[in-house]
């Protein structure tokens, strides 16, 4: 009898187990009801947003439906549709079990500036909730957009906190930039899971801006979820149009380059680099905006003691330094750090380079010469707002404190004063 009781309560308890590890395993599975909704600006930040979704292989076509904002219930019969592109891929890592998919991208071109919008994405009797966004106004009056380093690990429970912190703080932000390391393994879609639920409908209703870290790659190989899962706008150097790009939003050119590709930069006869400096040179020659923010992973100037990056400074700093680039936006070293730095004796330092990271992998910092500014074991987000020839930058915790803040002011020639804000008083 007590073996038999004892036999009863094993198989229990191992049902149990296998149960909630199959239930958790598919979590990440998809269904006919559209999820992962994302927003990503088009070609034309004024007059154009990209939009992707997933669904399971049973939704074969799927659209889009549009319409002005209504202040009261919505009347779909106003609705403009868009039939979306549908194309079949498998996520496959060797840790979980294969995800078999439809994903469905949706560019929307010829809106109004300036219009505030509400979309769905779906078919049949499967329909995601009704979004709402705004396009951008063909001015340049004042925006603002948010930056995060690294969320990269224990994504869901912790790293959420942070970016719903962020969107708490300005829900109308213009978009929200990562500075790569978006997951920890790439291919894992059960980690891009994690990312998708932390953000849900924020994703949906403001612009996501995004360039790759060493994390977002396998190998050489970047993470598919980059060409599937989203669209970036398509306008870099061929061979890397899903991580190497630029946005022009009102009076600033952002531009995102790969440092993360052939093994960050350092592969023998790899040809990323020749391609981004000369796409570099050719976006920044042509440039008509005031402001000039780039983003890339590696941080050009480190705040851990046992980390440097010259080779990014050796083929970048010089293109930087020459079109008077203002800001570099950067992740990777999981601490913070801020400051003004060049490697060329003949130069004042005339670029804003920080280090960030919002995650809570954390690494200690150092105390080298070209931060003004450090933090360790800190949660951060930013935000950056540009009105006319003043850029204000804020480091904000997870709890909502400020931790860094200073002003760049432009003046009639071009040139930048950095003008420091206390902080607690300090």
């Amino acid at each position: 009898m007590i073996y038999k009781t004892f036999r009863i309560t094993c198989s229990v308890w191992i049902f149990s187990i296998l149960f909630v590890s199959f239930v958790y395993a598919q979590r990440n599975m998809p269904g006919p009801f559209p999820d992962r909704v994302i927003m990503a600006h088009g070609e034309d930040a004024e007059t154009s947003v990209s939009i992707t979704w997933r669904t399971d292989t049973s939704i074969s076509e799927a659209f889009l439906e549009l319409q002005y904002s209504p202040a009261g219930p919505i009347p779909k019969a106003q609705s403009k549709s868009y039939k979306a592109e549908t194309r079949y891929f498998v996520y496959e890592h060797t840790a979980e079990p294969s995800v078999e998919v439809h994903q469905h991208l949706c560019v929307v071109e010829q809106l109004s500036p300036d219009s505030r919008y509400i979309y769905r994405v779906g078919s049949g009797d499967y329909w995601s909730e009704w979004f709402e966004f705004s396009t951008v106004a063909a001015d340049e009056s004042k925006f603002s957009f948010l930056y995060f380093g690294d969320p990269q690990a224990d994504i869901r429970s912790q790293w959420s906190r942070v970016l719903r912190s962020a969107y708490r703080y300005n829900p109308e932000a213009a978009f929200m930039l990562y500075a790569g390391d978006l997951i920890n393994t790439a291919g894992r879609d059960t980690q891009w899971h994690e990312w998708f639920e932390a953000g849900n409908f924020i994703y949906a209703s403001t612009p996501q801006v995004m360039t790759p870290g060493n994390h977002d790659y396998q190998g050489l190989v970047l993470d598919p979820h980059w060409e599937y899962a989203f669209r970036m706008p398509r306008n870099g150097p061929e061979g890397l149009k899903e991580s190497c790009f630029f946005i022009d939003y009102k009076n600033l050119k952002l531009i995102s380059i790969d440092t993360s590709v052939d093994n960050e930069l350092r592969l023998e006869g790899g040809t990323a680099i020749k391609k981004q400096q000369d796409w570099l040179d050719s976006v920044l020659s042509t440039n008509t905006k005031k402001w000039v923010i780039l983003t890339t992973h590696l941080p050009f100037y480190s705040p851990k003691e046992s980390r440097d990056n010259v080779h990014i400074r050796k083929n970048f700093q010089p293109i930087l330094e020459k079109y008077g680039v203002d800001m570099v936006l950067t992740g990777h070293d999981h601490s913070y750090g801020r400051g003004m730095a060049t490697d060329n004796p003949d130069k004042a330092p005339s670029i804003v380079y920080v280090v960030s990271v919002s995650g809570p992998k954390m690494y200690d910092a150092g105390d080298k010469d070209w931060m003004v500014v450090k933090g360790v074991y800190t949660k951060l987000f930013h935000e950056i707002t540009i009105d006319g020839n003043e850029l204000v930058f804020k480091g904000i915790t997870a709890n909502g404190e400020l931790f860094d803040h200073f002003h760049i002011v432009k003046d009639k020639k071009g040139k930048n004063q950095i003008i420091e804000k206390l902080v607690n008083g300090e």
